[in-house]
């Protein structure tokens, strides 16, 4: 009888574990994405109260995804992912602010995939990490800047998107994420302690 109930039990932590399969060193993930970076408007802490405006950003992606726990349903990745934008401008009146910035992050974090052998893996991920602002060397008045206006600050990321899987190792990915980072060090100080920069982008994924 108890090797019996010994056996039982085994069957049974083999129906639960036995769909994830711990696989190091296997599936990796390259995905080049190209998008819209969007930062919402602020005001700025002046005698007067000013609001400003961030324009919209061609924004550029890179993620490195490992996976490294293998189910049926569900797989989960280690990611390293680089983001930023070139240039976003910055509209603003009867203030001193640098004419454009650019911004930069990096945000290592995990990503959960559902269904990763369909046709469409939905998944959701989130990084911690850091951000790099950097003024234009010019204000929005045409006048130099005074003083350093880059700064580097710490950055969170989460968001989601989905997986168009055409072949095993090649995929078309849409994706939404919001990097919210401390705020930039301009020549005005913002009122808000963070800053929150919601990236929309598509790419293609590379599988190996």
């Amino acid at each position: 009888m108890k090797f019996i109930r010994t056996g039982n039990l085994l069957a049974v932590l083999f129906i639960l574990f036995g769909s994830v399969t711990v696989a190091f060193a296997q599936e990796r993930e390259l995905s080049f994405l190209i998008g819209r970076l969007k930062t919402g408007d602020k005001g700025i802490s002046v005698p007067q109260t000013i609001s400003t405006a961030f324009d919209g950003a061609v924004s550029y992606e890179i993620t490195y995804g490992r996976r490294f726990v293998d189910g049926q349903l569900v797989n989960l990745y280690g990611e390293l992912l680089i983001a930023g934008a070139p240039s976003t401008k910055i509209r603003a009146t009867n203030i001193v602010l640098p004419n454009s910035y650019s911004s930069l992050f990096f945000t290592p974090g995990l990503k959960l995939k559902l269904f990763p052998k369909g046709g469409l893996s939905p998944f959701i991920a989130a990084g911690l990490g850091m951000g790099r602002y950097s003024g234009d060397a010019q204000t929005s008045t045409g006048q130099p800047v005074q003083g350093d206006t880059a700064n580097t600050t710490w950055a969170f990321s989460y968001g989601g998107g989905v997986d168009l899987n055409i072949v095993n190792n090649f995929a078309i990915r849409g994706e939404v994420r919001d990097f919210i980072t401390g705020k930039p060090k301009f020549t005005s100080p913002f009122f808000d302690k963070s800053q929150h920069n919601v990236n929309i982008a598509i790419g293609v994924v590379f599988k190996f």
